[in-house]
Order: C-alpha cells, then sequence, then structure tokens
C-alpha cells in the first residue's frame, strides 16, 4: 500500500505538489494568525464595554453634580444669570473630562491630545478676541451684579428690562416690547443707570406757571396731589413731599415737586402726578405759559 502512495505521489506533476505544500502552508498561516488575534479582540471589546460603562455612569454623575449646584445656588439666593453661567460652564468641563476618561479607556495618547488642543485653543483665542472680551464681561457683569436679571437699566445703548445675561451678550426688552442685544464687552465699559436696585425711587416733577400765578396756590395744589396719590409714600421721616420754587425762567415761574415712591410704581405715580396737576391746574385758573409768536401787521399807507 504504502508502494501505491508513493508511485501515486512521484506520478503527480511538481506544480501540482507545490499547491498542495502551499495551501496548507496558507491554512497554518491564517490559524495562528487568528489565534493571534482573538487576545487583542478581546481586550478591545473588554474596553469597549468599560467605555460604555463609563459613558453611562458618568452622564449621570454630571447630572447629579449640576442638579447639587443648582441646589446649593438656590439655597444660596444666587442671581439667575450666574446660575446658567456656573451650570454651562460646568456641563462643559465635565463632559470634556468624561471624553478624556474614554480615551485613555481605549488607549489613545491623550498627553498628545492635550497639546494639540491648546495649540488649536491659542488660534482660536488670537482669532476670537473680540469674542472672549465678551465673555470676560459677561463674567464681570455675573459677579460684580451692576443689575440683575429683571432689573430696569438704561446704557449708552438702549434701555429696558434685563432678560437674559449670556455669555457674549446681554438681552434687554424695551417698554415697547422689542429685544435689544447687547455685547457684553460694550455694556460693562459704559456707563448704567440701574433704576431698580433700590426699592425706592425719588420722583421729581417741575411745571411752569405764569408770572400772573398764585404761587402759593399752586405749590399747595401740587403737594396736595402728591399726598393724595395712592402711590407716593408718606409720613416716612427723610422722604417728605417737599414742593419749592425750582427757578425763574423767561416767561416761567418754574415749581419743583419731590416725593418717593417704590420703584416698580414710579412711572405709574409720574403719569398719574402730571395728569393731575394739570387738570387741577386748569381748574383752578393757573395757566401753564407755552412759547408763542405775536405777529403784528401794519396797513401800508397809500
Amino acid at each position: 500500500m504504502a508502494d501505491i502512495f508513493t508511485t501515486a505521489a512521484e506520478s503527480l506533476p511538481i506544480e501540482d505538489i507545490e499547491q498542495i505544500e502551499a495551501s496548507d502552508l496558507t491554512a497554518s498561516n491564517l490559524k495562528s494568525f487568528f489565534e493571534g488575534l482573538l487576545p487583542g479582540i478581546r481586550s478591545l471589546a473588554f474596553n469597549i464595554v468599560v467605555c460604555i460603562v463609563l459613558y453611562i455612569v458618568g452622564r449621570k454623575l454630571i447630572g447629579l453634580v449640576h442638579k447639587m449646584l443648582n441646589r446649593t445656588l438656590e439655597k444660596t439666593q444666587a442671581d439667575v444669570g450666574i446660575t446658567k453661567f456656573l451650570g454651562s460652564a460646568l456641563d462643559v468641563i465635565l463632559h470634556v473630562f468624561l471624553i478624556f476618561m474614554i480615551l485613555g479607556q481605549l488607549g489613545v495618547n491623550t498627553a498628545s491630545i492635550i497639546t494639540v488642543l491648546g495649540t488649536l485653543m491659542l488660534a482660536v483665542g488670537m482669532s476670537l478676541q473680540g469674542s472672549l472680551s465678551n465673555v470676560a464681561g459677561g463674567i464681570l457683569i455675573l459677579f460684580m451684579k451692576p443689575f440683575r436679571v429683571g432689573h430696569y437699566i438704561i446704557s449708552d445703548y438702549g434701555e429696558g428690562t434685563v432678560s437674559m445675561i449670556g455669555l457674549f451678550y446681554t438681552t434687554l426688552t424695551t417698554k415697547d416690547n422689542r429685544i435689544l442685544t447687547i455685547p457684553n464687552s460694550q455694556i460693562s465699559n459704559c456707563a448704567v443707570t440701574n433704576c431698580t436696585q433700590n426699592p425706592v425711587r425719588r420722583l421729581d416733577t417741575i411745571v411752569g406757571i405764569s408770572y400772573d400765578a398764585d404761587i402759593r396756590l399752586a405749590k399747595e395744589i401740587m403737594e396736595k396731589t402728591a399726598r393724595e396719590c395712592q402711590y407716593v409714600i408718606k409720613d416716612d421721616p427723610g422722604r417728605e413731599i417737599t414742593v419749592f420754587v425750582d427757578g425763574l425762567g423767561d416767561s416761567s415761574v418754574d415749581l419743583g415737586l419731590f416725593c418717593y415712591v417704590n420703584s416698580p410704581d414710579f412711572l405709574a405715580a409720574k403719569w398719574q402726578i402730571t395728569e393731575e396737576i394739570k387738570l387741577r391746574f386748569d381748574k383752578a385758573g393757573i395757566s401753564i405759559p407755552f412759547p408763542q409768536v405775536h405777529v403784528h401787521m401794519e396797513k401800508e399807507k397809500v
């Protein structure tokens, strides 16, 4: 039998024998190749599972930290703008930290990534100097608190109620319900009048009367009008109602009225007092002078 197989093998062509040996060699190499890959595949699969677990747990921890921060700021009665700013900054920092943890678990060299990101941040910072100045202005506004969300302010760029203090812009809602957006770098470097910071404001009213009018009667009417106004603070030491002669103009005697009102009632009190003074002056026969032009015409003699 051995002679038969030997004779059969000797009868095969040399090319067929080489193909059989090559095929046996390739199969053996493939088997050893895949056997060598198995530990790497197992390690990669394990790392992927760990990364998924890290991501899920990390997201839950980030949400938990965010809730804890909000509760702490609510207890300290922090400004709404600061709460939003710190929440956004904390989310970005924690998510970046989580991404680096996942990349490190996958075997990525995070040191080189940090170097590249640092270079990119430097380049972006150089090209976005204006935007970064807006961020710096927003941080100054949030921590120095010249105004807060809900305050009515008057600035060089417009006036209105502050509806949002963002990282780049401060948004105001004007009296006619328009939205005014001002870059933080500008509003943090200009004069801003905060009309809501103090709970009480002084209302100043100046009214001119004619030189023929009774000054004492006019002062009594103005004081009585302020005293009967529902918005005016009365009988509070240091916040008395004061009526005085403010000046003698070219065509009128200017009378001044000082009274104090709560800040939310300022406009309502101003409108009511101004209208009531005019109506009572008319009833008492006290005229308010206004510019007039007298034209004298002479008949030409023929």
